[in-house]
């Protein structure tokens, strides 16, 4: 093996080490009796929901191992095109889908885990037969607090949101990504907008004209629920700055993981701007000086 490949593969069981150091176990989520409820009474929704999982953990596990570029960007749109024509009928599990990145970037694949739990859950409330307005704020509220006592929380203070360089590197995979992002938001809208009367019909017909893989990109603007969610961001403006925060996070990740040509060094570079960004969301306790 080269020295450049030995010094690659030392920082990054370096970074391991770092970020692992210190960290809990993982803990069983929040249970209530609305749990899987999205899965029980809206399955079309829960396995489109599903494949949006499913792309955002292996475009992960991609662009950790070989960053972003033209040829990365074909093989996740190949991979998530796939899975729209065929949904999965059960959310991923994290650590298989994206196993280099759980093990080496621990802080970030927690936070962003734990983000994608949070995000079913409130989903999860917002579907379940006898959540009216009152009885769902007051589960909500209850999950946010649960949610942001948590260490890997995404707690840093709410910005607008912005573009990311990975757009243009990776343009096939990034109009995906941001149509996924939306649809989260727009499901929540339905489910929110509407009693459980009235959810299905708009459940089906925000399904029926969705396009998940869209010619044009998605406005990062419009991939948020401050946006595209506003009955969400009226009625529970904390939750929806809380998930805007986490998809926030996921696109400078995505942003950080650019890099041209393949090699030992742009492995390297890649993992220095990853901590850097764990270290500025509050993800890695910040270095001495």
């Amino acid at each position: 093996m080269s020295r450049t490949c030995l010094a690659a593969a030392a920082a990054a069981l370096c970074l391991v080490a770092r970020i692992g150091a210190g960290q809990p176990e993982d803990r069983f989520p929040p249970k209530g009796e609305y749990t899987d409820s999205v899965h029980r009474f809206f399955p079309d929704l829960d396995a489109r929901l599903n494949a949006v999982r499913y792309g955002r953990w292996r475009a992960l596990e991609i662009a950790w191992d070989s960053g972003i570029d033209a040829a990365t960007d074909q093989e996740f749109s190949s991979y998530y095109l796939r899975l729209i024509r065929q949904p999965p009928r059960f959310d991923p599990e994290a650590p298989r889908v994206a196993p280099r990145f759980a093990r080496e970037a621990i802080p970030l694949f927690r936070a962003l885990r734990w983000g994608q739990v949070f995000e079913a859950q409130i989903l999860d409330i917002l579907a379940f037969p006898d959540s009216t307005p009152a009885l769902a704020e007051q589960r909500t509220n209850r999950l946010l607090a649960i949610y942001r006592r948590e260490p890997w929380a995404v707690l840093t203070p709410a910005t607008e949101a912005a573009s990311s360089p990975a757009i243009a590197a990776a343009p096939a995979s990034a109009r995906m990504l941001l149509a996924g992002t939306r649809f989260f938001a727009l499901a929540a809208e339905d489910l929110a907008a509407s009693d459980f009367g009235q959810q299905r019909w708009r459940v089906r017909k925000t399904l029926d004209a969705y396009d998940f893989a869209p010619v044009d990109t998605v406005p990062v603007e419009a991939a948020t629920y401050k946006v595209s969610a506003p009955t969400v961001e009226k009625r529970f403006p904390q939750i929806a700055d809380q998930l805007d925060r986490i998809a926030s996070l996921r696109r400078e990740l995505f942003g950080a993981l650019i890099s041209r040509p393949a090699s030992p060094e742009a492995r390297r570079e890649r993992i220095r701007r990853v901590e850097e960004l764990a270290r500025r969301w509050g993800l890695l306790p910040k270095e001495r000086p």
